[in-house]
């Protein structure tokens, strides 16, 4: 368990507001319970046994069926992040640098939700057009790394991170990562954020079609419209075309993927 703290953001954030009282407590708690990089073991037990151990002995069930309660809704609303590495199941705090200011964290003890290997089932946060916790200020995390760093990345050092975990398909991350530098130099942080979780959440999304993430962002589809309706009756030619188009693009980026064919000429 580790002390944190509280900013006064957090208690004027549209999006805590909207949460039930409790699962803000159980938020806040797991700041304790997670390690100094945001993330946690994933294991019902132990969430509740370290944060809740008096309840836990005057009423196992009710706490074991609260806990498990809160921690569903918290990942509903997107303030959390469940997902599986190799078997083994974790969660990490959503925006976690906007929470904490760690000036010396510890090494990583569990891999993040980005890493190789990870699995982030799809349960789409509510979208918001909110930023997460409040706009950043002079004081945010990301200013307070160092001056060295701040001279070779343009970005907070989990900045790229919090946007990759929101955007529904996870490849070509190196490349990724190069376009959101870019990207960043068009829109905010909260822009591109608000930006995937429009399109991981379009109910229009079709997954095979879904674009590379460098390909989203090199393409400006932060600010895009929703995309065109899959029923054939409500289509207009325009909507058509779109998808013709997003479908070319996304058999482009397969074949990118795969790399240059051999072609075989008969004799």
């Amino acid at each position: 368990m580790r002390i944190r703290s509280i900013k006064p953001e957090f208690y004027r954030s549209a999006d805590i507001s909207s949460l039930e009282w409790e699962s803000r407590f159980l938020f806040i708690a797991l700041w304790s319970y997670v390690d100094d990089n945001g993330v946690g073991v994933d294991k019902l037990s132990n969430i509740t046994a370290d944060l809740f151990a008096d309840d836990l002995e005057q009423d196992s069930s009710e706490t074991f069926a609260r806990v498990s309660r809160g921690l569903q809704k918290l990942s509903e609303a997107g303030r959390i992040v469940r997902y599986e590495v190799r078997g083994k199941k974790y969660l990490y705090i959503a925006n976690w640098l906007k929470h904490q200011r760690i000036d010396k964290p510890n090494k990583e003890r569990y891999p993040r939700p980005g890493a190789e290997s990870s699995v982030i089932p799809e349960t789409p946060a509510e979208p918001s057009r909110h930023s997460p916790e409040g706009p950043a200020t002079g004081t945010e995390e990301q200013g307070n790394r160092g001056t060295e760093d701040l001279k070779t990345c343009p970005i907070g050092p989990d900045e790229f991170f919090d946007w990759y975990l929101h955007y529904p398909r996870k490849e070509s991350r190196a490349a990724a990562e190069k376009a959101y530098v870019k990207a960043r130099a068009q829109a905010s942080s909260e822009t591109l954020v608000e930006g995937a979780k429009r399109y991981a959440t379009d109910p229009n999304r079709e997954k095979q079609f879904t674009k590379l993430p460098a390909t989203w962002l090199n393409g400006g589809c932060w600010d895009d419209d929703p995309l065109p309706s899959r029923s054939p009756a409500g289509r207009t030619t325009g909507d058509k075309m779109r998808t013709t188009i997003e479908r070319a693009r996304a058999a482009q980026d397969r074949m990118n993927q795969q790399g240059p064919t051999q072609l075989q000429i008969g004799a």
